[in-house]
């Protein structure tokens, strides 16, 4: 399912508002929220409406924080997924730390993704599906989380979250794989800016075998997405 918003801007808020409802929905059925958070500059705007004017909206004390993928480097770094997430959210929020399950990408890698599919099988033994709602962005390429066209961690079943080398800066990455990011109740893809367009335009084709599409084909699955990236879209 496509969803076209103006611009960036809308798109960061239409997810944010997506995230209230998703965690008063889970909050209501089984007593916590399970949110899945994807780097990049759409969900950094929409963290930061969730710090500020929307912070009264979750009550988040009852929410558990994990990350679709990350980036080797110090989680200081600017690169950091968690950095930013820390600076938009974590921070503002005064969210303790055990409410965060971050990858840690200053180990080494083969150790830090063992660690994080040992997290992920703990919350999938807990309940199924084990999250609530899913961020995930889109690249030019289709690439979605860590998972880039033709990357063999797109075909992995066995593994929850491995580590991989990937052609775009920094290289070296960890990331979940399809069967625990589709382990949802839904999932939301953020796509902005015309340089995704084509990407948008392909991923919707039965038959696509980019990385979103082929894991937007295991789960429910929105795609919210400003008029730019939707410029090929009939």
């Amino acid at each position: 399912m496509l969803v076209r918003h103006r611009d960036s801007e809308a798109v960061a808020r239409a997810t944010a508002s997506a995230i209230v409802e998703s965690a008063f929905r889970a909050i209501h059925d089984h007593g916590n929220f399970r949110l899945v958070l994807a780097g990049g500059r759409t969900p950094r705007a929409a963290y930061q409406l969730l710090a500020d004017e929307m912070r009264e909206e979750v009550d988040w004390r009852r929410v558990t924080l994990f990350f679709g993928d990350e980036r080797c480097v110090p989680p200081t770094d600017k690169a950091s997924n968690y950095g930013m997430v820390k600076e938009a959210l974590i921070e503002p929020l005064r969210l303790p730390s055990s409410m965060v399950r971050r990858m840690a990408g200053e180990v080494p890698p083969d150790n830090a993704a063992a660690e994080y599919d040992f997290e992920l099988r703990r919350a999938m033994e807990e309940r199924q599906p084990a999250f609530d709602l899913v961020l995930l962005g889109m690249g030019p390429e289709g690439h979605t989380a860590s998972l880039f066209p033709d990357s063999p961690a797109l075909r992995e079943h066995n593994r929850m979250a491995v580590h991989v080398h990937v052609a775009a800066q920094p290289p070296e990455r960890l990331t979940m794989t399809p069967p625990a990011l589709t382990s949802t109740r839904q999932i939301l893809f953020l796509v902005t800016g015309a340089d995704k367009a084509q990407a948008v335009a392909e991923v919707f084709k039965d038959d696509s075998e980019l990385p979103a599409a082929v894991v937007s084909r295991l789960a429910p699955s929105r795609f919210l997405v400003d008029e730019a990236a939707a410029g090929l879209i009939g």
